[in-house]
């Protein structure tokens, strides 16, 4: 028997979702629900920052060079030591993958949790699916790859005034843009997903979600077994969530300090509205290039997405748009 199965009484779900989709603050939605324990990107973590993976030492070194000056001197990537200082959370240096299904797994009674709730990049585990933890349900989280893309290169480029030294997506390395660059990795994981777990796992597309909160949740928590109240539709602002209340990686703390990549979100006191879909010629030649190396893999789970289980309309005969 795991522990999950020892533990079956809570309810366990991981949100699957791609960079710049608003899943940060659906995390920050389900810090709210009551006697509930949340996971930051675990998985994500791991792949980053522990030993037990191949890509700590390049980023804490890339880390030390783009943000030098701040540093105050902690050079040793082979440590914890750049991010010393921070308070909260974990070090995923030497965390394991192994480590965080055993602990995703295991809520100790003590702790009193009824749901276990976890967010996380679906290229975190690409490779690793024998790691998926026990006794979970599993749902996914979608956007479109302009918006992905765009918002993406705008976050890279926020402090470059200098047009000749903009990041270029293109050239990013994997260890930042995995080789199927989000989207193919989010999708195999969905078939995986299908054909070992689930047959119909929950897609939520984040301009659904954003266009009609209250329902969309409301039908997203009815179907994976959380306790909606209008309650999750709003948050107070700021960043304690992160500080105090998410297991999250101290790493990846230390890389909100410096970038403010959730900056929107710990500003939110609640979801924003849906922006538009931008004409292809209005992105740029970085943007359409990942976008369309992508779009298939967004178009077939999109196909499939729900949002309108809540007023008993199955998700292949939904015949309105937002």
């Amino acid at each position: 028997m795991t522990t999950a199965q020892a533990n079956s009484d809570i309810i366990r779900v991981m949100l699957w979702s791609v960079p710049r989709s608003v899943s940060t603050s659906f995390l920050k939605c389900m810090t709210s629900v009551p006697d509930s324990k949340t996971w930051h990107e675990p998985f994500w973590a791991a792949f980053s920052f522990s030993n037990y993976g191949k890509y700590r030492q390049i980023l804490v070194g890339s880390i030390q060079h783009a943000w030098r000056d701040k540093l105050d001197g902690h050079d040793n990537v082979d440590t914890a030591s750049f991010a010393s200082g921070i308070l909260g959370g974990y070090w995923a240096a030497d965390k394991s993958y192994s480590w965080i299904k055993n602990q995703l797994e295991c809520v100790p009674p003590a702790d009193n949790k009824k749901v276990v709730f976890a967010k996380d990049i679906s290229a975190g585990i690409e490779g690793m699916y024998e790691y998926l933890p026990d006794g979970f349900r599993h749902s996914f989280l979608i956007r479109h790859p302009y918006k992905v893309f765009d918002s993406w290169e705008r976050l890279l480029n926020q402090a470059v005034e200098d047009e000749s030294k903009r990041v270029k997506m293109t050239e990013l390395p994997e260890f930042i843009l995995p080789t199927g660059m989000f989207f193919k990795e989010q999708y195999d994981l969905y078939e995986h997903v299908k054909e070992h777990y689930e047959p119909n796992p929950v897609i939520i597309d984040t301009d659904d979600l954003l266009a009609d909160p209250g329902r969309v949740l409301k039908a997203y928590c009815e179907q994976v077994g959380i306790p909606y109240s209008d309650d999750l539709l709003k948050w107070k602002p700021g960043r304690e969530c992160m500080d105090k209340q998410w297991m999250v990686a101290k790493e990846q703390i230390f890389v909100q300090n410096f970038s403010n990549v959730h900056g929107k979100t710990f500003a939110s006191s609640g979801f924003g509205k849906p922006t538009k879909v931008l004409d292809r010629d209005e992105l740029s030649d970085d943007v359409r290039h990942c976008s369309d190396a992508c779009m298939e893999y967004y178009e077939a789970m999109y196909a499939n997405r729900f949002e309108s289980l809540s007023r008993g309309i199955r998700k292949n005969d939904l015949s309105v748009d937002f």
